[in-house]
């Protein structure tokens, strides 16, 4: 994902939105409403679909949202408040 490097990245919240509304929008909507890179997008959801639900909601660890500002940590820090690791 060296690609993204220095790009404007996501935040926790666009991507929570994503995930609530994937499938009304395209990616280039996202990309346009987010006023971020069509990549960004793409790679986004690529990390979402590597994300797993987990069997105990409150098992989730905090620090799932220690984040490094990268894209996978945001991702991972969005899924971790909806049941996914």
């Amino acid at each position: 994902m060296s690609e993204l490097k220095g790009k404007k990245l996501p935040t926790v919240e666009q991507v929570e939105q994503l995930m609530k509304e994937w499938g009304k929008y395209s990616i280039e909507e996202f990309a346009d409403r987010f006023q971020l890179d069509k990549e960004i997008i793409e790679a986004t959801v690529e990390y979402l679909h590597k994300l797993k639900r987990t069997p105990n909601k409150s098992s989730i660890s905090v620090v799932a949202c220690y984040r490094n500002d990268q894209l996978e940590s945001i991702v991972r820090c969005a899924g971790a408040q909806h049941g996914y690791e």
